[in-house]
């Protein structure tokens, strides 16, 4: 009896192996198969998808979310969150808009003016998010209760700096940044690019990237191991928010003024979905940067597709909702 159960036994094992091998596979490129089908569907029912203008402009409708998308993938795949990407952003564009109108002379350098606008912006924020850090990796705080102190505080802090009011922004520099375009595409893509491709092969080919892995995996035994874990998470979020510093000046660019209240409003909530799309899990482990930016690349063609097809924004709204309901049952069912 034990000699005809055994094979039989055994070949159960291989097909509930190979399941599984099926299903992580579905999980980690399931955003890839679903960006694939959702271009299909519009090369075939959407008037006017294959043109250059409609990727033009989805790319740079969706390049300041994908470079805070990098960001919060590397923060997230500590085991973090950061809700305080949107307001980084006001903090950002406010102090590049106080210095385009203090120093107008020198910024009408072009690239030394471009240079230091993007510093300035990016140190800004990044300052904030060494608080972030802080709080995190230091007096131990839940990340979602002290990205969300700073998420306010830095809200408060660009108000005051801008005293609340609109800033026109007309140095070419930066309006260049925001509409300017380099073989046909924007330059807001090509900094996206960029930004990828050095974090993605900072995640993979780095000790810090090794480093980021072995925290959100198991932290504590990263920090037996001798991995400095608080400056790990320290770095992260700093690396996140000054992302979001970048990504404020290509929005500033773009629209040509600073409006505090309004500048990154909401983003956080948008660039999480990505993330969570794009495959990196919620409570730790390998960033997907990639993943991301398809994550952000389905979310941006999910709603111009939907707005195309004049469905009304309600309807689009939950549609996008169910589409992270679903990344989100993957993970979940993945860890099981």
């Amino acid at each position: 009896m034990a000699t005809t159960l055994a094979p039989q036994a055994s070949v159960d094992d291989l097909r509930r192996q190979s399941w599984i091998r099926r299903r992580d596979l579905l999980a980690t490129n399931g955003v890839w198969v679903a960006l694939i089908g959702l271009v299909l569907f519009n090369v075939v029912a959407t008037r006017g998808f294959v043109s250059v203008q409609t990727l033009q402009t989805n790319l740079g409708q969706m390049a300041t979310v994908g470079i805070c998308a990098v960001g919060l993938t590397l923060v997230m795949a500590t085991g973090g969150i950061d809700l305080s990407v949107g307001s980084l952003m006001a903090v950002a564009g406010a102090s590049a808009g106080v210095l385009v109108l203090a120093a107008p002379a020198v910024l009408d350098v072009p690239v030394l003016g471009l240079v230091l606008v993007v510093l300035t912006g990016m140190a800004a924020a990044a300052v904030l998010g060494a608080a972030n850090g802080y709080l995190v990796g230091h007096l131990r705080i839940q990340p979602i209760v002290a990205t969300l102190v700073v998420m306010i505080t830095a809200r408060g802090i660009a108000q005051m700096v801008t005293s609340g009011r609109l800033y026109t922004v007309e140095n070419d520099s930066v309006v260049w940044l925001g509409r300017g375009s380099i073989l046909g595409l924007p330059v807001m893509a090509w900094v996206m690019l960029v930004v990828v491709v050095v974090a993605s092969w900072v995640a993979r080919r780095t000790v810090l990237g090794r480093r980021i892995v072995a925290v959100g995996g198991n932290e504590t035994a990263a920090a037996l191991a001798g991995i400095p874990v608080r400056r790990t998470i320290t770095t992260v979020y700093v690396v996140a928010a000054a992302l979001a510093g970048l990504a404020a000046l290509l929005s500033v660019g773009v629209n040509g003024t600073v409006d505090t209240a309004n500048l990154g409003l909401g983003y956080e909530f948008t660039v999480i979905s990505a993330v969570v799309v794009g495959g990196t899990a919620l409570t730790g482990g390998r960033p997907r940067i990639w993943g991301s930016i398809a994550g952000v690349a389905l979310l941006q063609l999910l709603g111009f597709t939907l707005a195309s097809h004049d469905v009304a924004k309600e309807v689009a709204s939950l549609v996008q909702a169910a589409v992270i309901v679903a990344a989100v049952t993957t993970q979940l069912r993945r860890r099981r």
